[in-house]
């Protein structure tokens, strides 16, 4: 995939990196690469091979949110910059990276401020640089916050911890995010290794049952534990119908690792 705004890799281990690609601009964000971001998940969507998707940033910063000559269009103050086109539509094309049909980490090797840490709460998972620093500023310049901030935050983090970083605007490090529980992991001068660690341990399990257990958690807070049993059971059934099902209760009773083909 040919991109402008942002790349894409594979490793062998069918684990594929997207990297914003704006370094210069701290990878500001803007609609243009949020098509991009679209256009790739649909891409990756199609591709079975592929098992973990790395969503991180190029250079020093993984996003330091919306482009500030987008947002001074927005607010009237310029007709340079390109327009967001409207909030649904210029943060419901970051938001796409919740499409993927398989996990997702947001690798945040540098700072993600405003919607840049909105576009990491996208992803399934977060690692933080211990260096990094993060924030939900839409405050501090007087906006209020998109990108389902509102929705995400409290869900992740409890709904007081979420107003006290939505209302303040603070940034805290990475040891308070762990703590807050809004990254699941850090990492310092080991931070690839924390990041690729995690990549691996997801690809290394059963592709059909991660993904199906991807489904079953996008609705899990809206159903009754009678309904999470019948999705589960449901879920389950399938799989044990699987090759890979098969693989993996024979590897375990052979006392090997297994090698799951999807199938």
């Amino acid at each position: 995939m040919d991109f402008e705004h942002i790349t894409v890799t594979r490793d062998e281990n069918a684990i594929v990196r997207l990297t914003l690609n704006r370094p210069d601009a701290l990878n500001a964000m803007t609609l243009a690469m949020g098509r991009e971001i679209e256009s790739a998940v649909d891409g990756l969507n199609a591709d079975e091979r592929v098992r973990v998707v790395v969503v991180t940033g190029a250079g020093k910063a993984f996003s330091s949110g919306g482009d500030l000559k987008t947002l001074a269009r927005e607010a009237g103050l310029s007709s340079d910059g390109e327009e967001m086109g409207g909030g649904r539509t210029f943060y419901g094309s970051f938001l796409s990276v919740r499409n993927l049909r398989v996990p997702s980490i947001a690798a945040i090797n540098g700072h993600a401020i405003g919607a840049g840490l909105c576009f990491a709460l996208g992803c399934d998972l977060r690692v933080m640089h211990q260096r990094a620093k993060t924030g939900m500023t839409f405050v501090k310049i007087g906006i209020h916050p998109g990108m389902a901030a509102s929705w995400n935050l409290p869900r992740l983090i409890g709904s007081a911890r979420a107003a006290d970083l939505l209302f303040t605007g603070r940034l805290i490090d990475a040891a308070e995010a762990f703590q807050l529980g809004l990254v699941n992991r850090v990492g310092g001068d080991d931070f690839d290794d924390v990041v690729n660690e995690a990549a691996n341990q997801i690809a290394a399990n059963g592709p059909l049952a991660v993904r199906a257990l991807k489904e079953t958690l996008r609705g899990t807070m809206d159903r009754t534990i009678e309904e999470a049993l019948g999705t589960e059971a449901d879920a389950q059934a399938k799989t044990f119908e699987s090759q890979d099902a098969k693989e993996g209760i024979r590897a375990v009773m052979e006392k090997r690792a297994p090698s799951f083909r999807g199938k």
